[in-house]
């Protein structure tokens, strides 16, 4: 089964594009709300490992990156 993240993030990265970060916006909102910084990191990694289409992959690259200075 699949880690209730990775719906979150995939509907983010629906809305996102390179200028608006969505899935960044919402991996943050998570953190915010108290969740594991290294969680979040662990599915975002997992979702940039899965995808194809480059865009989609630049924008996870970026919320990975972010997120990882909060480890």
């Amino acid at each position: 089964m699949a880690h209730p993240f990775t719906k979150m993030f995939d509907q983010a990265l629906k809305k996102s594009s390179v200028e608006d970060n969505q899935v960044l916006v919402e991996a943050e909102k998570i953190i915010t709300k108290g969740y594991s910084a290294t969680e979040v990191y662990n599915v975002l990694t997992k979702l940039q490992k899965s995808l194809i289409d480059a865009t989609e992959a630049e924008i996870v690259s970026e919320a990975v990156e972010e997120v990882s200075r909060y480890l």
